[in-house]
Parts: structure tokens; sequence; C-alpha cells
């Protein structure tokens, strides 16, 4: 069976793969449960059972998956933590350096994981997307950081990050001088655009 982009015209293909980051969350998701695309991440329990967490992937790698199934007709396995990366925050103990980061140990805002992580980066360090993007990947890699090389690949990936990830549509926008006053009709139009190619796709025949 050819894949779903097939069906479209090259022109159709250009306009949906460049305006696909203008969609919202709850547009990705919509799609994604239509053609059962995961995009809430799966942890492994103690006894070896896998169970959805209360996260979601983020914006980013949901559309990731998206084009990938548009491109491929296959849909890619969602996000897995495995129990070696997964951990509880002990109550009224504040993390070491030498502590490893564990999902569900690690909590945004926690006072005392916002000290250390100062005390390692400068005063530089900041809860918010890049740190979740850092821990996740590094995690979806089996792997279970300290706070000290966790401080580090903080640090290499705010150097690194020039630009917004592409999946920011309004900060791009911004950085290209082309957010105007009336950047939600602009979203709107080109959301509205995409999701009626999406549509199209849906509406086609297999083709094989």
């Amino acid at each position: 069976m050819k894949p779903p982009l097939a069906t479209l015209e090259p022109h159709e293909k250009e306009r949906l793969l460049a305006d696909i980051f203008y969609l919202n969350t709850a547009e990705l998701r919509r799609f994604c449960n239509a053609h059962r695309i995961p995009y809430t991440i799966r942890i492994e329990g103690p006894d070896g059972r896998f169970t959805r967490s209360k996260d979601a992937d983020r914006k980013g790698i949901v559309i990731e998956r998206v084009v990938d199934f548009l491109k491929t007709g296959r849909v890619k396995p969602a996000t897995t933590f495995r129990r070696q990366v997964v951990g509880s925050k002990e109550p009224g103990r504040a993390p070491q350096e030498s502590d490893q980061v564990r999902y569900g140990a690690y909590k945004n805002h926690d006072a005392a994981t916002l000290k250390l992580m100062k005390q390692l980066t400068d005063g530089k360090f900041e809860f918010g997307a890049m740190a979740q993007e850092v821990l996740r990947a590094c995690w979806s890699r089996n792997q279970a950081p300290t706070y000290r090389d966790f401080a580090r690949l903080w640090e290499e990936a705010v150097a690194d990050h020039s630009k917004p990830n592409p999946e920011w549509a309004f900060l791009t926008d911004l950085a290209h001088g082309t957010a105007g006053g009336n950047w939600k009709k602009l979203r709107s139009q080109k959301a509205s655009a995409v999701l009626s190619l999406l549509e199209k796709i849906d509406a086609e025949p297999s083709l094989e």
C-alpha cells in the first residue's frame, strides 16, 4: 500500500509538511487518535508491566511521528521509559549532584532541585522545555544522568539552541519577523488548510 502522502499533489505535500507545525496539540491528537498514533509516554513498572503515564510527548515528537506515518504508512511505537530510569522522590531529602535524575523523582519547580541546578550551572539553570527535552532524550535511551551530568547536558543544549524549534510556530515566525498582530488568525488559516489536506488523505481509498 502506498503511503498516505502519495494521495496528494506535489504542491499539497509541500504545504502540508511546511505548515503542519501550525497545528495545536488538540488538532494533532485528534489525527493521532484516528490513526492510533501514540502520544502518551509509557513507563515500565517494577513488575515489568508497561502502563501509560500521565505525561505526553512534546509537540515536536508528535509531529515527527505523524510525518513519519504520512511518509511511510507505518506507526512508530510509543515513547517508553524502562524501569531503570523510573523512580520516586524521597520525601524530605534534597537531591545531590551524584544522584541519578529519574522519571518520577525529578519534579519541575522543586525548590531543592532548582537550588542544586543553579549551583551546578553558575546560576543559569531554568525549569522549562529545554530541561524536559534533555531529560526525556536520556530516559528514552534508557539513561538516567546524574544531576552533574544533567547540568552539563542542559548547558550544552542551551548553547546549541540558536533558533526556536520548528514546532514553536509563533516563536519561529517572531524570529523571522512575520508574527504580526493577526498571528492567531494566520495560525487558524494555516491549520485549517493542513487539516483539510489530512481529511483529503483520509477520504482517499487505499492504493495498492
